[in-house]
């Protein structure tokens, strides 16, 4: 388990989760001890549902309307994230879970990712409203069992109160922090699998309008990816295909052949550079990986951090050609509603600015004959 240390003796009470870090050293936080009359597997169960429910409209968080996003998931460890209601702060959460006889054993932290001290009781909050029950006048997903709260411990200036969690507030949040672009803690995947992204063609299901690809050419978008065999002479790793059509007929094509190419930056956290071939890589432009998976089918990729500001809205890429643009991925070209939601709702978690993403039209595209490239 990571970063967790466990009593020996069975039956003896789960030790504090360790507190996700935060980029700044001064930050309110909370940590809380439950127990749940339920087995762990089911508490678990329950708060991955309330998270995935957001996309599906079957669950919102009651305080504040905030964003949660599933970060990471062991056997005993689950970790989140969640934006505010105003798109302006982000929080990480850590839970660490264990089972004793018919009950399971709760240890959670938040912990600001911003400037912080007094919260109203925001990060006691945010873990609270993943566990709470029907009694708590919360409304679960799956599962509803009784949580008692056996410690509580917010930082010093934080707030405990449980009346503040099933209410918007009515104190704004702006003594936290500046409104920032990119949201504080901003990041790509983690242990990127390059290979295993490149092995198949990707769907673009949603796409922002950017200087090279305008809304007229949301129909039919694709892009696949092949590893070269070494180097290009200005050092690219990958070859790069992309194909879009004008949404209005006759559906002018618009495929790049062989003439785009990808820098591998940082492989593991999943960050590359795309220009056209010809030019050195210092003319590239950003490509990242911000969430994948291939069990899901999906990825959600940037052109880099979100730098722009759009006020309460988020944040955005650019729109010209280097630094600009948003995209959700899919494996299967058939849209699938809910796994689009999905992703949007992991997008809205990192801080973006929902608006700019357009839908692209997969349906009646001709059959596409993969490009050696």
């Amino acid at each position: 388990m990571k970063g967790f240390l466990r009593l020996a003796i069975s039956g003896l009470p789960l030790v504090a989760a360790d507190c996700p870090s935060s980029p700044s050293a001064v930050h309110a936080s909370c940590k809380v001890s439950v127990t749940a009359n339920a087995p762990c597997a089911q508490v678990m169960a329950e708060m991955k549902a309330r998270v995935d429910g957001q996309s599906t409209g079957l669950w919102h968080d009651p305080h504040n309307n905030g964003t949660y996003s599933m970060l990471d998931g062991a056997q005993d460890t689950l970790d989140f994230q969640r934006i505010t209601g105003n798109k302006k702060y982000t929080d990480k959460l850590r839970f660490d879970f264990k089972d004793v006889g018919n009950q399971c054993e709760i240890s959670g932290c938040s912990a600001s990712q911003v400037f912080s001290i007094a919260d109203f009781s925001t990060n006691y909050c945010n873990l609270r409203m993943l566990y709470c029950s029907s009694q708590d006048g919360c409304h679960p997903v799956k599962f509803d069992f009784n949580a008692k709260e056996t410690d509580v411990k917010p930082s010093l200036g934080a707030g405990k109160n449980p009346s503040d969690c099933l209410k918007v507030a009515e104190v704004s949040q702006d003594f936290l922090a500046p409104t920032q672009c990119p949201p504080a803690g901003f990041d790509t995947v983690q242990d990127f699998d390059l290979e295993k992204f490149i092995e198949k063609r990707w769907y673009i299901q949603q796409q922002m309008a950017v200087n090279y690809l305008p809304a007229s050419q949301n129909r039919c978008v694709y892009a696949e990816y092949q590893l070269r065999e070494k180097k290009s002479f200005w050092g690219y790793d990958v070859s790069v295909h992309n194909h879009a059509e004008e949404v209005a007929a006759p559906h002018k094509v618009h495929d790049s052949g062989k003439t785009l190419c990808a820098k591998v930056v940082d492989k593991a956290r999943g960050k590359l550079e795309v220009a056209p071939c010809f030019l050195p890589t210092v003319a590239a432009g950003p490509y990242w990986v911000l969430d994948y998976s291939e069990e899901e089918g999906y990825a959600l990729i940037s052109g880099g951090a979100p730098k722009e500001s759009a006020g309460d809205a988020g944040c955005r890429t650019g729109t010209g050609t280097n630094g600009a643009g948003l995209w959700i991925f899919t494996r299967q070209q058939k849209r699938d509603e809910a796994l689009v939601q999905k992703v949007r709702s992991i997008a809205k978690s990192k801080g973006f600015d929902l608006s700019v993403l357009n839908d692209v039209d997969q349906s009646e595209c001709s059959e596409a004959v993969a490009l050696a490239i």
